[in-house]
């Protein structure tokens, strides 16, 4: 009777152990299987969320409802600082996020909203719309944020060979009257440069060409020479035009001389920053005579007066010198000696603004 009992209890254990060990192993199935959907499930999300972050380059032409091409809209990727203006031809290519949206503006014409894609056509109708500033900062990889165009000339210059776009901007011509004296432009056709922007990336690419309009404090910058743009003070920090002789010329905003204009730099250095400030002003001809007598100028003339400051870079203490020998001392007083070496083995140079610029390259 015992055998008896303790067998089928043998056989009860055996029994339960093996639906425990079949549970068991329903249990870790169930796990790997629960396991591989989650790691599949990521997966799926993380695939979704890369094809929604693929960047893609959108293509495309602007035109106007007769079907010539749109010069100067802006086109930009819906709720991003992504943005470019169409070239003289209507023609725009924009790096985007995939499944973006873009929206298409030019003055005199009713807004569009189109998908991203490459080839597209996109046809505004007549209508009162007008382009939107641009404020972001300059991207330094790409064709971005250019700000909106040029709208006005300064009496005395001269318009010939002027592209007008639809959008009113306005190619310059560094020409003027033949008459005329002086210019208002830094130089006296587009140039190579690059811009530093506000956020200290340095934007090169060999498609601009720049210069500067002294008069109004504008930097310009062209990519085919048949439309032009004044790039938005705020996101320049600074900009480099080489002229002629391939000197580069640097420029950058120093708000204690001028909030509106561009100063350009001299000298440069942990010591040291020396500037020259231009003011440009401009002067109609005033002839007249009576016969007997006469006064004024027959001509138009861009007046440059120039101005000279340092920077003293530890003490952060900028002052105004004139070219003349005490000034120039007192402003670097706290480098005499030097001074003094610098002045002994240039006694038979001029003092002018070469001998300050090369002064200041010596103390720095």
């Amino acid at each position: 009777m015992g055998r008896l009992f303790c067998c089928a209890l043998r056989k009860m254990q055996t029994i339960y152990l093996f639906r425990i060990i079949t549970i068991f192993n329903f249990d870790i199935k169930t796990h790997i299987m629960k396991k591989q959907f989650f790691l599949t499930a990521i997966l799926m999300i993380a695939m979704i969320q890369l094809s929604i972050a693929q960047i893609i380059n959108a293509t495309g032409t602007v035109k106007n409802d007769q079907g010539k091409p749109l010069a100067s809209a802006l086109v930009q990727e819906n709720g991003s600082t992504a943005a470019i203006y169409t070239d003289s031809l209507g023609f725009f290519s924009l790096a985007v996020k995939n499944n973006a949206t873009l929206v298409v503006s030019c003055n005199g014409y009713k807004e569009d909203v189109v998908p991203a894609k490459n080839n597209l056509v996109v046809v505004l109708k007549p209508g009162k719309s007008a382009l939107k500033r641009m404020n972001a900062p300059l991207d330094p990889n790409v064709a971005r944020n250019i700000p909106a165009p040029i709208t006005n000339v300064e009496t005395g210059f001269t318009t010939t060979n002027i592209a007008t776009s639809t959008a009113g901007s306005l190619i310059p011509s560094f020409s003027h009257k033949e008459e005329t004296v002086g210019s208002r432009y830094l130089l006296d056709n587009w140039s190579n440069g690059y811009v530093v922007n506000t956020n200290g990336a340095v934007i090169k690419n060999d498609m601009y060409a720049y210069n500067y309009d002294k008069l109004n404090g504008f930097l310009l910058l062209t990519q085919d020479r048949r439309a032009a743009v004044e790039v938005d003070k705020d996101q320049v920090k600074s900009f480099t035009i080489y002229n002629k002789l391939d000197v580069p010329l640097t420029y950058e905003m120093v708000p204690a001389i001028d909030t509106k204009h561009f100063t350009q730099v001299l000298s440069s250095g942990d010591k040291y920053r020396i500037y020259k400030y231009t003011q440009t002003t401009f002067v109609k001809s005033d002839f007249k005579t009576d016969g007997m007598t006469s006064s004024g100028n027959r001509y138009d003339e861009y007046v440059d007066e120039s101005s000279y400051y340092v920077l003293n870079v530890k003490t952060s203490q900028l002052q105004k010198i004139a070219l003349k020998s005490k000034a120039i001392k007192q402003a670097f007083a706290d480098n005499a000696d030097k001074v003094k070496i610098f002045y002994a083995q240039h006694s038979d140079d001029a003092i002018d603004e070469v001998f300050l610029k090369n002064l200041g390259d010596y103390l720095n």
